[in-house]
Protein backbone atom coordinates (compact mmCIF):
# COMPACT_ATOMS: atom_id res chain seq x y z
CA UNK A 1 0.00 0.00 0.00
CA UNK A 2 1.53 3.40 -1.10
CA UNK A 3 0.86 6.54 1.27
CA UNK A 4 0.79 9.00 -1.51
CA UNK A 5 3.75 10.78 0.94
CA UNK A 6 6.33 12.90 -1.19
CA UNK A 7 9.35 10.36 -1.44
CA UNK A 8 12.33 12.14 -0.05
CA UNK A 9 15.91 10.79 0.33
CA UNK A 10 18.25 11.39 3.47
CA UNK A 11 21.71 10.56 4.72
CA UNK A 12 22.50 8.16 8.55
CA UNK A 13 26.40 9.98 9.51
CA UNK A 14 28.12 8.21 11.91
CA UNK A 15 28.75 10.91 14.67
CA UNK A 16 32.77 10.31 15.25
CA UNK A 17 34.32 12.64 17.50
CA UNK A 18 37.91 11.01 16.16
CA UNK A 19 37.20 13.57 13.21
CA UNK A 20 34.85 15.74 14.60
CA UNK A 21 34.80 17.66 10.78
CA UNK A 22 33.85 14.56 9.04
CA UNK A 23 30.47 14.02 10.02
CA UNK A 24 29.70 18.07 9.23
CA UNK A 25 31.63 17.50 5.54
CA UNK A 26 29.25 14.65 5.14
CA UNK A 27 26.44 17.01 5.85
CA UNK A 28 27.46 19.66 3.46
CA UNK A 29 28.10 16.94 0.90
CA UNK A 30 24.42 15.29 1.36
CA UNK A 31 23.18 18.74 1.25
CA UNK A 32 24.98 19.49 -2.13
CA UNK A 33 23.95 16.49 -3.73
CA UNK A 34 20.04 17.16 -3.01
CA UNK A 35 19.66 14.89 -0.11
CA UNK A 36 16.39 15.84 2.28
CA UNK A 37 17.64 15.11 5.28
CA UNK A 38 20.41 14.57 7.42
CA UNK A 39 20.09 12.57 10.56
CA UNK A 40 22.84 10.90 13.16
CA UNK A 41 22.37 8.43 15.72
CA UNK A 42 22.07 8.76 19.20
CA UNK A 43 24.02 7.07 22.15
CA UNK A 44 24.87 9.54 24.65
CA UNK A 45 27.02 7.32 26.32
CA UNK A 46 29.25 6.36 23.49
CA UNK A 47 32.17 7.97 23.94
CA UNK A 48 33.92 7.59 20.47
CA UNK A 49 30.36 10.07 19.21
CA UNK A 50 29.98 13.45 19.36
CA UNK A 51 27.52 14.78 21.21
CA UNK A 52 24.32 14.49 18.74
CA UNK A 53 22.57 17.39 19.88
CA UNK A 54 25.60 19.32 19.77
CA UNK A 55 26.23 18.50 16.17
CA UNK A 56 23.09 18.70 14.95
CA UNK A 57 23.03 22.43 16.01
CA UNK A 58 26.34 23.13 14.57
CA UNK A 59 25.53 21.20 11.13
CA UNK A 60 22.47 23.69 11.09
CA UNK A 61 24.48 26.98 11.74
CA UNK A 62 26.89 25.04 8.38
CA UNK A 63 23.85 24.42 6.02
CA UNK A 64 21.13 26.39 5.03
CA UNK A 65 18.78 24.49 3.14
CA UNK A 66 18.69 20.22 4.53
CA UNK A 67 16.28 19.28 7.56
CA UNK A 68 18.44 17.87 10.26
CA UNK A 69 17.23 14.99 13.11
CA UNK A 70 18.60 12.32 15.23
CA UNK A 71 17.99 8.73 14.50
CA UNK A 72 17.15 8.10 16.70
CA UNK A 73 17.00 10.22 20.36
CA UNK A 74 17.33 8.15 23.50
CA UNK A 75 14.47 9.44 25.48
CA UNK A 76 15.79 7.65 28.74
CA UNK A 77 18.76 10.40 28.49
CA UNK A 78 17.18 13.42 26.60
CA UNK A 79 14.90 14.76 29.52
CA UNK A 80 11.49 15.52 27.13
CA UNK A 81 11.06 18.75 28.45
CA UNK A 82 14.36 20.07 28.00
CA UNK A 83 14.03 17.94 24.40
CA UNK A 84 11.36 19.70 23.42
CA UNK A 85 12.47 23.07 24.00
CA UNK A 86 15.44 22.38 22.56
CA UNK A 87 14.12 21.22 18.83
CA UNK A 88 12.02 24.24 18.85
CA UNK A 89 15.11 26.46 19.40
CA UNK A 90 16.67 24.48 16.63
CA UNK A 91 13.50 24.76 14.19
CA UNK A 92 13.38 28.49 15.02
CA UNK A 93 17.43 28.99 14.50
CA UNK A 94 17.11 27.12 11.03
CA UNK A 95 14.23 28.35 9.78
CA UNK A 96 12.23 24.77 10.19
CA UNK A 97 15.06 22.70 9.31
CA UNK A 98 14.72 20.53 12.61
CA UNK A 99 12.83 16.88 12.66
CA UNK A 100 13.43 14.59 16.00
CA UNK A 101 13.65 11.43 15.81
CA UNK A 102 12.54 9.32 19.11
CA UNK A 103 13.37 6.07 21.34
CA UNK A 104 12.23 4.19 23.87
CA UNK A 105 15.98 3.10 24.57
CA UNK A 106 17.42 -0.22 24.27
CA UNK A 107 21.64 -0.31 25.97
CA UNK A 108 19.88 -0.33 29.21
CA UNK A 109 23.67 -1.32 30.85
CA UNK A 110 24.97 1.86 29.42
CA UNK A 111 21.68 4.04 29.85
CA UNK A 112 22.12 3.32 33.83
CA UNK A 113 25.65 3.90 34.01
CA UNK A 114 25.09 6.97 32.71
CA UNK A 115 22.56 8.09 35.28
CA UNK A 116 19.58 6.77 33.41
CA UNK A 117 16.78 4.95 35.10
CA UNK A 118 16.80 1.12 33.58
CA UNK A 119 13.04 0.20 32.37
CA UNK A 120 11.36 -2.98 31.86
CA UNK A 121 10.09 -3.46 27.88
CA UNK A 122 6.82 -2.22 29.08
CA UNK A 123 8.01 0.59 31.17
CA UNK A 124 9.91 1.96 28.57
CA UNK A 125 6.76 2.27 25.94
CA UNK A 126 5.11 3.85 28.50
CA UNK A 127 8.00 5.82 29.37
CA UNK A 128 8.56 7.12 25.43
CA UNK A 129 4.37 7.67 25.57
CA UNK A 130 4.25 10.34 28.35
CA UNK A 131 7.30 11.90 26.20
CA UNK A 132 5.83 12.44 23.33
CA UNK A 133 2.52 13.83 25.47
CA UNK A 134 5.06 16.21 27.27
CA UNK A 135 6.60 17.31 23.86
CA UNK A 136 3.61 18.32 22.25
CA UNK A 137 2.22 20.20 25.38
CA UNK A 138 4.90 22.30 25.90
CA UNK A 139 4.86 22.78 21.95
CA UNK A 140 1.07 23.94 22.17
CA UNK A 141 1.24 27.46 22.60
CA UNK A 142 -2.30 28.04 21.63
CA UNK A 143 -3.89 25.85 24.60
CA UNK A 144 -4.54 28.59 27.46
CA UNK A 145 -2.83 27.85 31.28
CA UNK A 146 -0.03 25.69 31.68
CA UNK A 147 1.02 22.50 30.27
CA UNK A 148 0.25 19.56 32.67
CA UNK A 149 1.01 15.86 31.79
CA UNK A 150 0.41 13.35 34.54
CA UNK A 151 2.80 10.59 34.00
CA UNK A 152 4.02 7.60 35.66
CA UNK A 153 7.98 8.38 34.47
CA UNK A 154 7.53 11.72 33.19
CA UNK A 155 5.23 15.05 34.75
CA UNK A 156 4.25 18.64 33.48
CA UNK A 157 2.66 20.60 36.66
CA UNK A 158 1.57 23.75 34.78
CA UNK A 159 5.01 24.67 33.03
CA UNK A 160 4.78 27.46 31.08
CA UNK A 161 4.53 26.43 26.98
CA UNK A 162 6.47 27.34 24.20
CA UNK A 163 8.52 28.33 22.07
CA UNK A 164 6.76 27.03 19.36
CA UNK A 165 8.46 25.48 16.41
CA UNK A 166 8.72 27.05 13.17
CA UNK A 167 7.13 24.02 11.70
CA UNK A 168 4.91 20.87 12.46
CA UNK A 169 8.10 18.87 13.46
CA UNK A 170 7.36 15.66 13.01
CA UNK A 171 7.97 12.97 15.84
CA UNK A 172 9.86 10.01 13.77
CA UNK A 173 9.89 6.90 16.23
CA UNK A 174 12.65 3.91 15.71
CA UNK A 175 10.37 0.74 16.48
CA UNK A 176 10.01 -2.99 15.63
CA UNK A 177 8.12 -4.44 18.41
CA UNK A 178 4.03 -4.78 18.28
CA UNK A 179 3.21 -2.33 21.42
CA UNK A 180 5.91 0.52 19.92
CA UNK A 181 4.57 0.10 16.65
CA UNK A 182 0.34 0.67 18.16
CA UNK A 183 2.13 3.59 20.01
CA UNK A 184 3.10 5.19 16.72
CA UNK A 185 -0.32 4.52 15.07
CA UNK A 186 -1.73 6.47 18.45
CA UNK A 187 0.74 9.13 18.69
CA UNK A 188 3.73 9.26 16.08
CA UNK A 189 4.06 11.08 12.47
CA UNK A 190 7.07 8.61 11.11
CA UNK A 191 7.81 4.82 11.41
CA UNK A 192 11.94 4.56 11.14
CA UNK A 193 13.05 1.29 11.31
CA UNK A 194 16.35 -0.09 9.68
CA UNK A 195 16.03 -2.17 7.43
CA UNK A 196 19.01 -4.24 7.49
CA UNK A 197 17.03 -5.79 11.12
CA UNK A 198 13.97 -6.68 9.58
CA UNK A 199 13.09 -9.70 8.24
CA UNK A 200 10.99 -9.86 4.71
CA UNK A 201 7.59 -9.22 5.56
CA UNK A 202 8.09 -7.27 8.38
CA UNK A 203 7.38 -3.61 6.46
CA UNK A 204 4.21 -5.12 5.71
CA UNK A 205 3.27 -6.46 8.93
CA UNK A 206 4.22 -3.31 10.65
CA UNK A 207 2.14 -1.38 8.45
CA UNK A 208 -0.91 -3.62 9.54
CA UNK A 209 -0.51 -2.62 13.15
CA UNK A 210 0.38 1.13 12.92
CA UNK A 211 -2.56 1.76 10.55
CA UNK A 212 -5.08 -0.43 12.69
CA UNK A 213 -4.03 1.09 15.92
CA UNK A 214 -3.93 5.03 13.97
CA UNK A 215 -8.11 3.83 12.70
CA UNK A 216 -9.02 2.99 16.37
CA UNK A 217 -7.26 6.43 17.83
CA UNK A 218 -9.46 8.19 14.71
CA UNK A 219 -6.31 8.86 12.81
CA UNK A 220 -6.08 8.40 9.04
CA UNK A 221 -2.64 6.35 8.90
CA UNK A 222 -1.58 8.14 6.00
CA UNK A 223 -0.80 10.89 8.61
CA UNK A 224 2.35 8.59 9.49
CA UNK A 225 5.24 8.90 7.42
CA UNK A 226 7.16 5.25 6.73
CA UNK A 227 10.58 6.04 6.66
CA UNK A 228 13.50 2.92 6.73
CA UNK A 229 17.33 3.29 7.01
CA UNK A 230 18.96 1.70 4.14
CA UNK A 231 22.58 -0.22 3.60
CA UNK A 232 23.68 -1.49 0.35
CA UNK A 233 27.23 -2.02 -2.28
CA UNK A 234 27.10 -0.39 -5.54
CA UNK A 235 28.96 -2.69 -7.78
CA UNK A 236 29.32 -3.30 -11.58
CA UNK A 237 26.87 -6.53 -11.79
CA UNK A 238 24.33 -7.51 -9.05
CA UNK A 239 25.24 -9.88 -6.13
CA UNK A 240 22.39 -9.92 -3.95
CA UNK A 241 19.32 -6.78 -2.36
CA UNK A 242 20.70 -3.80 -3.02
CA UNK A 243 24.23 -5.30 -4.15
CA UNK A 244 24.53 -4.20 -7.80
CA UNK A 245 23.81 -0.99 -9.98
CA UNK A 246 22.04 2.26 -9.24
CA UNK A 247 19.54 0.43 -11.64
CA UNK A 248 19.56 -2.39 -9.38
CA UNK A 249 18.78 -0.52 -6.41
CA UNK A 250 16.21 1.37 -8.00
CA UNK A 251 14.22 -1.73 -8.91
CA UNK A 252 14.81 -3.17 -5.27
CA UNK A 253 13.19 0.02 -3.40
CA UNK A 254 10.07 0.68 -5.71
CA UNK A 255 8.12 -2.41 -4.09
CA UNK A 256 9.02 -0.45 -1.27
CA UNK A 257 7.43 2.26 -1.95
CA UNK A 258 4.76 1.17 -4.16
CA UNK A 259 3.97 -2.23 -1.56
CA UNK A 260 5.29 -0.61 1.35
CA UNK A 261 4.82 2.55 1.16
CA UNK A 262 7.58 3.86 2.41
CA UNK A 263 7.86 7.87 1.67
CA UNK A 264 11.75 8.04 2.80
CA UNK A 265 14.98 6.05 2.44
CA UNK A 266 17.87 7.18 4.49
CA UNK A 267 21.30 5.56 3.03
CA UNK A 268 23.69 4.43 5.82
CA UNK A 269 27.33 5.32 5.88
CA UNK A 270 29.87 7.28 5.37
CA UNK A 271 31.51 7.15 2.11
CA UNK A 272 31.18 10.01 -0.02
CA UNK A 273 31.22 8.13 -3.44
CA UNK A 274 27.97 5.98 -2.27
CA UNK A 275 26.74 8.66 -1.28
CA UNK A 276 26.96 10.53 -4.37
CA UNK A 277 26.31 7.43 -6.57
CA UNK A 278 22.78 7.29 -4.59
CA UNK A 279 21.69 10.66 -5.43
CA UNK A 280 23.56 10.72 -9.08
CA UNK A 281 21.46 7.38 -9.90
CA UNK A 282 19.01 6.02 -7.06
CA UNK A 283 17.11 9.50 -6.76
CA UNK A 284 16.07 10.96 -9.76
CA UNK A 285 16.00 6.86 -11.36
CA UNK A 286 13.31 5.68 -8.28
CA UNK A 287 12.05 9.27 -8.81
CA UNK A 288 11.00 8.97 -12.37
CA UNK A 289 9.73 4.90 -11.60
CA UNK A 290 7.85 6.06 -8.70
CA UNK A 291 6.40 9.04 -10.88
CA UNK A 292 5.07 5.94 -13.24
CA UNK A 293 3.94 3.49 -10.66
CA UNK A 294 2.00 5.56 -8.12
CA UNK A 295 -0.64 7.60 -9.08
CA UNK A 296 -0.04 10.13 -6.96
CA UNK A 297 3.87 9.90 -8.33
CA UNK A 298 6.84 10.92 -6.22
CA UNK A 299 5.62 14.76 -5.45
CA UNK A 300 3.10 12.60 -3.05
CA UNK A 301 -0.48 14.59 -1.78
CA UNK A 302 -0.83 16.23 0.92
CA UNK A 303 -2.93 14.68 4.44
CA UNK A 304 -4.29 16.88 6.59
CA UNK A 305 -4.30 15.14 10.55
CA UNK A 306 -7.80 13.84 11.38
CA UNK A 307 -7.47 16.99 13.90
CA UNK A 308 -6.85 19.88 11.08
CA UNK A 309 -10.47 18.03 9.75
CA UNK A 310 -12.25 17.91 12.68
CA UNK A 311 -11.62 22.00 13.19
CA UNK A 312 -13.18 23.09 9.69
CA UNK A 313 -16.54 25.01 10.07
CA UNK A 314 -19.35 24.39 8.41
CA UNK A 315 -20.77 25.75 5.11
CA UNK A 316 -17.28 25.72 3.47
CA UNK A 317 -16.60 23.13 0.06
CA UNK A 318 -12.90 22.22 1.47
CA UNK A 319 -12.80 19.37 -1.24
CA UNK A 320 -13.65 22.18 -3.72
CA UNK A 321 -11.00 23.78 -3.49
CA UNK A 322 -9.22 24.36 -6.76
CA UNK A 323 -6.09 21.74 -6.97
CA UNK A 324 -3.65 25.08 -7.79
CA UNK A 325 -4.46 26.55 -4.45
CA UNK A 326 -4.96 23.71 -2.14
CA UNK A 327 -1.16 23.27 -0.72
CA UNK A 328 -1.54 26.47 0.35
CA UNK A 329 -5.03 27.08 1.70
CA UNK A 330 -4.82 27.60 5.60
CA UNK A 331 -7.49 26.12 7.59
CA UNK A 332 -8.38 26.54 11.32
CA UNK A 333 -6.54 22.99 12.34
CA UNK A 334 -3.10 24.09 10.20
CA UNK A 335 -0.25 25.43 12.36
CA UNK A 336 0.09 28.33 10.28
CA UNK A 337 -3.30 29.36 11.01
CA UNK A 338 -2.54 31.19 13.96
CA UNK A 339 -0.26 34.05 12.70
CA UNK A 340 -2.94 34.19 9.19
CA UNK A 341 -6.19 34.64 11.21
CA UNK A 342 -6.64 38.26 12.00
CA UNK A 343 -5.03 41.49 11.05
CA UNK A 344 -3.02 44.17 12.80
CA UNK A 345 -5.68 45.14 15.39
CA UNK A 346 -8.45 43.04 14.69
CA UNK A 347 -8.73 38.96 15.51
CA UNK A 348 -10.79 36.97 13.39
CA UNK A 349 -11.54 33.09 12.71
CA UNK A 350 -12.35 32.55 9.29
CA UNK A 351 -13.11 29.11 7.95
CA UNK A 352 -10.83 29.29 5.26
CA UNK A 353 -7.79 31.56 4.17
CA UNK A 354 -6.77 31.42 0.81
CA UNK A 355 -2.93 31.87 -0.89
CA UNK A 356 -2.97 32.56 -4.87
CA UNK A 357 0.70 33.12 -6.17
CA UNK A 358 -0.46 34.37 -9.64
CA UNK A 359 -3.36 37.09 -11.20
CA UNK A 360 -4.66 33.13 -12.61
CA UNK A 361 -5.00 31.61 -8.73
CA UNK A 362 -6.41 34.84 -7.74
CA UNK A 363 -9.57 34.37 -10.89
CA UNK A 364 -9.42 30.76 -9.41
CA UNK A 365 -9.70 32.32 -5.61
CA UNK A 366 -12.52 34.54 -6.69
CA UNK A 367 -14.79 32.30 -8.43
CA UNK A 368 -14.39 29.39 -5.67
CA UNK A 369 -15.66 32.60 -3.62
CA UNK A 370 -18.65 32.83 -5.85
CA UNK A 371 -19.69 29.44 -5.17
CA UNK A 372 -19.95 30.22 -1.09
CA UNK A 373 -22.39 33.78 -1.93
CA UNK A 374 -23.82 33.17 2.08
CA UNK A 375 -20.21 33.49 3.58
CA UNK A 376 -18.22 36.53 4.31
CA UNK A 377 -15.44 37.61 2.26
CA UNK A 378 -12.31 39.12 2.95
CA UNK A 379 -9.18 39.70 0.94
CA UNK A 380 -6.19 41.25 2.38
CA UNK A 381 -3.13 42.71 1.04
CA UNK A 382 0.53 42.99 2.61
CA UNK A 383 1.02 44.29 5.59
CA UNK A 384 -1.69 45.85 8.24
CA UNK A 385 -5.19 47.11 8.12
CA UNK A 386 -7.20 48.52 10.57
CA UNK A 387 -10.93 48.14 9.55
CA UNK A 388 -10.80 44.47 9.94
CA UNK A 389 -12.46 43.93 6.55
CA UNK A 390 -9.41 41.43 6.27
CA UNK A 391 -11.05 38.85 8.49
CA UNK A 392 -13.92 37.64 9.78
CA UNK A 393 -15.83 34.64 11.46
CA UNK A 394 -16.24 31.07 9.78
CA UNK A 395 -15.55 32.71 6.23
CA UNK A 396 -12.90 32.96 3.27
CA UNK A 397 -9.82 35.50 2.95
CA UNK A 398 -8.44 35.99 -0.24
CA UNK A 399 -4.87 36.98 0.93
CA UNK A 400 -2.60 38.39 -1.39
CA UNK A 401 0.77 38.24 0.93
CA UNK A 402 2.44 35.65 -1.43
CA UNK A 403 1.86 38.55 -4.15
CA UNK A 404 4.88 40.49 -2.77
CA UNK A 405 7.25 41.03 -6.13
CA UNK A 406 8.71 44.71 -6.75
CA UNK A 407 9.59 44.88 -10.28
CA UNK A 408 11.85 47.80 -12.35
CA UNK A 409 9.96 47.63 -15.59
CA UNK A 410 12.01 50.91 -17.18
CA UNK A 411 15.08 52.00 -15.26
CA UNK A 412 15.48 55.32 -16.98
CA UNK A 413 11.74 56.48 -16.45
CA UNK A 414 11.65 54.86 -12.96
CA UNK A 415 9.18 53.00 -13.67
CA UNK A 416 7.93 49.96 -11.63
CA UNK A 417 5.76 47.73 -10.27
CA UNK A 418 4.51 46.44 -7.07
CA UNK A 419 3.05 43.41 -6.30
CA UNK A 420 -0.40 43.75 -4.08
CA UNK A 421 1.44 41.89 -1.38
CA UNK A 422 4.26 43.94 -1.27
CA UNK A 423 4.80 46.31 1.85
CA UNK A 424 7.20 49.44 1.43
CA UNK A 425 10.01 47.62 2.80
CA UNK A 426 9.99 45.21 0.09
CA UNK A 427 9.98 48.46 -2.39
CA UNK A 428 12.56 49.98 -0.40
CA UNK A 429 15.01 47.40 -0.83
CA UNK A 430 14.47 46.76 -4.49
CA UNK A 431 15.14 50.75 -4.97
CA UNK A 432 18.14 50.39 -3.10
CA UNK A 433 19.89 48.31 -5.51
CA UNK A 434 19.37 50.88 -8.05
CA UNK A 435 20.78 53.68 -5.50
CA UNK A 436 16.47 54.99 -5.81
CA UNK A 437 15.02 56.03 -2.57
CA UNK A 438 10.98 56.48 -1.77
CA UNK A 439 9.83 60.19 -1.98
CA UNK A 440 8.37 59.72 1.00
CA UNK A 441 8.94 57.92 4.27
CA UNK A 442 6.50 55.43 5.59
CA UNK A 443 6.53 52.23 7.90
CA UNK A 444 8.41 49.10 6.25
CA UNK A 445 5.46 47.00 7.39
CA UNK A 446 2.57 48.87 5.68
CA UNK A 447 1.19 47.32 2.76
CA UNK A 448 1.56 49.16 -0.81
CA UNK A 449 -2.01 47.75 -2.03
Amino acid sequence: MNYGHRLEFGTFITPTHQSPQQPVALAQLSEQLGFDVVTFQDHPYQPAFLDTWTLLTWVAAQTSRVRLSANVHSIPLRTPAVLARAAASLDLLSDGRAELGIGAGGFWDAIEAMGGRRLTPGESVTALSEAIDVIRALWDVDTRGGARVDGRFYRLDGAKRGPAPKHPIPLWIGALKPRMLRLIGEKGDGWLPSLPYLQPGDLRRGNAIIDEAAEAAGRDPREIRRLVNISGRFAPSRGGFLQGTGQDWVDDLLPLVVEDGVGTFIVMGDDPRTLQQFAEEVIPGLRAAVDEAVPAGSAGSRVRPSVALAARRPGIDYDGVPLSLRDGAVEPGDPDYRTLRGGYLRGGSPGLILRPGSTEEVVEALEYARRHPDLPLGVRSGGHGLSGRSTNDGGLVVDLGRLDSVTVLDADARLVRVGAGARWMDVATALAAHGWALSSGDYGGVGVG
